[in-house]
C-alpha cells in the first residue's frame, strides 16, 4: 500500500489529510470531532504540554503555566534562534514547534495505521515580506522539524495552488481562476489554469501564472481591532502628565500595547523589564484607572484571555451590527462597545495593502480582472463582509467558490502528493 500526507500548518488553526493507494484525500480528525486544530501549545506548570483547544481553554481557564500561539510567523524571523523561556527553563522554538506537529503526525498515523513518510507541507508564497532569505531560512527550519519528527520524503506547495487543486476535481471545463487566501498570518494570491482535464498532469508549472503574497492575516486583524477598540480601555493614546513644572504633557507610550495586540509578541511582555515599564506609565499617567487595566493585564498574564475575546469578536462581527463586550477578567469589568463600522475602518489599511497585491499578482498574470472566471476564497478572514464586498465589486465576472474554507488547503495539498510521490 502507499501512503502520503499534505499537512497545512496554519498560523491559527492546522489542518491535514491523507491519501491511500491513490484515493480521494481523507481529512484526519485531530482534536475531538474537529478535522481543525489551533495552533496552540500549552506547557502546565509540570511542563507537560496540551494542544489545540484544550490548551487554549487550559490557559482561559487560568492553569498556571505557558501558552504560546501563532508560532509559524516565528519561522525564518531573528526569534528562532534565541529560544524563550518555558517555566524557567530555555526551549528552542524548532523543539517547540516540532512538539506541536509531531502532534499531528501522531494522529496522522493512527488514522493511516500506518508511520507515513510522505508528506507535503503548504507554504505561504513569503514567510516574510521582502525577505528571499528569510524565506529559503524559514522553508529550510520547516523541513528539518518535518524530518525530525519521522517524515522522510518532504516536498512543498504554495497554500493558495494547493487550495485551488482542492476544488479542480469539479470543474468541468477549464477555467481562469484567482485563489485568494487570508490566513491567520498571511494572504496568498495565485492565478491559474484549472480544469479537470489537467488533474492527471505530472508538472503544472505551466498552468500557474503568477503567485503573489503578503504578511498579512487574520492575526492583524485582530491586532487592528485590539488597539481601535480594546486598547483605549487601557491606556492607549492617553497623557501622561506632569510630575515636574519641566515635564511635558505627552502620549504615553504606544509600543506595548502594540505588543500586547499581537498574538505572537504577547509572551514576551510577560517579563520584569515590560511590568516596570508599564508601571513607570502608571506612574505618569493621567488616566490612571486605564492604564492600571494594562499593568494588571500584564501582571496577571491575561493578554491571551483579551486577544481571544478580541478575536471572538472579530468573528461575530461577520454577521452583527454592533457587540457590547464585558470584561469581566479585569478589576472594574469595563464594557466596550463594538460596531461593524469601527472594526471596517480600522483594518481599512491592511485590507489595501492586501488587494494591492492582488492587482500586483493579477499584473504579474498579464490578465485583467474581467478576464477571472473563478475566485478560490480559503482562510477564515475571507468571510468578512468588507472583504467579500470589495471581491464581488472588483471581479464582475467571476463565480465566487466559498467551499471547505478551513479545510481545503490541506485537501490540495494531499492531492499534490499524490503527484509528487509516485
Amino acid at each position: 500500500m502507499s501512503f502520503s500526507c499534505g499537512i497545512d500548518f496554519g498560523t491559527t488553526n492546522t489542518a491535514t489529510a491523507i491519501v491511500v493507494n491513490k484515493s480521494k484525500p481523507k481529512s484526519v480528525i485531530l482534536e475531538n470531532n474537529n478535522i481543525t486544530i489551533p495552533s496552540a501549545l500549552f506547557f502546565n506548570e509540570n511542563n507537560q504540554v496540551y494542544f489545540g483547544r484544550q490548551a487554549m481553554q487550559m490557559y482561559i481557564d487560568g492553569q498556571e503555566g505557558r501558552c504560546m500561539r501563532s508560532l509559524k510567523r516565528i519561522l525564518g524571523s531573528d526569534l528562532m534562534a534565541s529560544g524563550t523561556l518555558v517555566n524557567g527553563q530555555l526551549k528552542s522554538f524548532s523543539e517547540i514547534l516540532a512538539l506541536f506537529l509531531k502532534n499531528i503526525k501522531n494522529k496522522i498515523d493512527t488514522t493511516a495505521q500506518n508511520n507515513i513518510e510522505n508528506v507535503v507541507l503548504g507554504r505561504p508564497v513569503h514567510f516574510q515580506n521582502n525577505d528571499e532569505k528569510a524565506d529559503i531560512r524559514a522553508e529550510n527550519q520547516l523541513r528539518k522539524i518535518a524530518e525530525n519528527i519521522g517524515f522522510k520524503n518532504i516536498e512543498f506547495q504554495y497554500e493558495p495552488i494547493a487550495a485551488a487543486f482542492a476544488h479542480e476535481a469539479s470543474i468541468l471545463t477549464e477555467k481562469v481562476a484567482l485563489v485568494i487566501d487570508i490566513g491567520g498570518g498571511t494572504s496568498d494570491f495565485t492565478v491559474l489554469r484549472l480544469g479537470q482535464n489537467l488533474t492527471t498532469k505530472a508538472d503544472r508549472k505551466d498552468d500557474i501564472l503568477a503567485s503573489t503574497g503578503t504578511r498579512i492575516g487574520g492575526n492583524d486583524f485582530d491586532k487592528d481591532l485590539s488597539i481601535k477598540c480594546f486598547m483605549p480601555t487601557f491606556g492607549y493614546k492617553t497623557l501622561q502628565g506632569q510630575q515636574s513644572p519641566f515635564d511635558k504633557v505627552m502620549i504615553l507610550p504606544t509600543d506595548p500595547y502594540m505588543k500586547m495586540a499581537e498574538w505572537s509578541s504577547i509572551n514576551s511582555m510577560y517579563c520584569y523589564k515590560e511590568l516596570n515599564d508599564a508601571k513607570k506609565m502608571l506612574y505618569n499617567a493621567i488616566e490612571k484607572e486605564k492604564v492600571s487595566r494594562f499593568v494588571e493585564l500584564i501582571e496577571k498574564e491575561r493578554g491571551y484571555l483579551l486577544l481571544n475575546m478580541v478575536e471572538n469578536c472579530k468573528i461575530d462581527l461577520t454577521s452583527a451590527e454592533n457587540l457590547n463586550m464585558k470584561l469581566d477578567f479585569i478589576s472594574g469589568c469595563p464594557q466596550i462597545e463594538v460596531t461593524k463600522t469601527d472594526f471596517e475602518d480600522g483594518i481599512t489599511d491592511n485590507i489595501n495593502r492586501i488587494f494591492k497585491q492582488i492587482s500586483e499578482c493579477l499584473k504579474l498574470a498579464q490578465t485583467e480582472p474581467e478576464k477571472i472566471e473563478l475566485i478560490v476564497l480559503t482562510g477564515g478572514s475571507t468571510q468578512i463582509q468588507l472583504i467579500q464586498n470589495l471581491i464581488s465589486a472588483r471581479f464582475p465576472n467571476a463565480l465566487i467558490s466559498q467551499e471547505d474554507k478551513f479545510s481545503s488547503v490541506s485537501t490540495g495539498l494531499a492531492y499534490d502528493s499524490m503527484r509528487k510521490f509516485k
